[in-house]
C-alpha cells in the first residue's frame, strides 16, 4: 500500500511538471483523445490525399482537430465550411464543388497546404509547418508582409517562425511608422492585421495537436 501511494505521488508530480512545463495541455490532450474514433474514421481519406499532395497526414489531422473537431458539416460565422473550414472563395479556387463533402474538403485542403509549403521552400520543416499554418489561417499575404518587416530590420531570418511571429503582431495601425519606411505607406500591402492573436494561437494549438499525434502515433491513430 505504501509503495502504491509513493508511485501515485510520483506519477501525479510528473504530470504536474509536464503540465506546468507546457508539455501536456490537459484541455487540448483530452479533446484530441476524445476525437480518436473520428480520426480513425477519416484516416483513410487523410492518408490518401496526404500522399497525393506530399503533405504530412498527421499535420492535416491536427489541422482538422483544430478547425472543426472532425465535424464535416461545420460552418463558421464567417462562412468557412467542412472539416478543414475552407472559405468559399478558396474552395472554388481549389476546385472543391461541395466543401461539406468530406473527401472533397480534405482533398482541397491537402492541395492548398501543398501550395503553401511550396511558398517556403528554404525553411526547415519545423519552421515551415508554422509558416504554412499561419498562412492557412491568416493568409499568405499577411505572412509575406511579416517577412518583409523582418527583412527590413535585418536582425533575423524571415525563414524562421519566431521573428515572423513577432512581425505579424506589428501589422497594425500602431506600427504605421515602420510600415511607412518599408512600403512607403502606413498600411501594409495586404492591409492591417488586427486578428494576429487568433492566428498565433491557431499555430500554437495545431502544432500542439501535431506533436501529440506524432507522440501517440502508431499506438492510437495509426498515422
Amino acid at each position: 500500500m505504501f509503495r502504491k501511494r509513493i508511485f501515485f505521488f510520483i506519477f501525479i508530480t510528473v504530470i504536474l511538471i509536464l503540465v506546468i512545463g507546457g508539455i501536456i495541455n490537459i484541455h487540448l490532450d483530452l479533446r484530441l483523445l476524445a476525437l480518436t474514433p473520428k480520426i480513425l474514421k477519416y484516416k483513410p481519406l487523410i492518408k490518401k490525399y496526404a500522399v497525393k499532395e506530399n503533405v504530412d497526414a498527421r499535420l492535416i489531422c491536427a489541422l482538422i482537430v483544430q478547425e472543426s473537431g472532425f465535424n464535416e458539416k461545420a460552418r463558421s460565422a464567417v462562412g468557412a465550411q467542412g472539416l478543414t473550414q475552407l472559405m468559399p472563395a478558396t474552395a472554388k479556387e481549389l476546385g472543391v464543388e461541395d466543401p461539406l463533402d468530406a473527401e472533397q474538403n480534405i482533398a482541397g485542403a491537402a492541395r492548398y497546404l501543398h501550395t503553401l509549403y511550396r511558398a517556403f521552400p528554404e525553411s526547415q520543416p519545423d519552421q515551415q509547418h508554422r509558416l504554412v499554418l499561419a498562412s492557412y489561417n491568416g493568409g499568405l499575404g499577411r505572412v509575406r508582409d511579416a517577412q518583409a518587416l523582418v527583412r527590413y530590420r535585418q536582425k533575423a531570418s524571415p525563414l524562421l517562425w519566431e521573428p515572423v511571429r513577432i512581425a505579424l503582431s506589428q501589422l497594425t495601425p500602431r506600427h504605421a511608422s515602420i510600415h511607412k519606411k518599408v512600403w512607403g505607406s502606413e498600411e501594409p500591402p495586404h492591409g492591417y492585421f488586427e486578428g494576429f492573436n487568433e492566428t498565433l494561437n491557431y499555430v500554437k494549438r495545431v502544432m500542439h495537436y501535431y506533436g501529440r499525434i506524432r507522440f501517440y502515433g502508431k499506438v492510437l491513430f495509426f498515422l
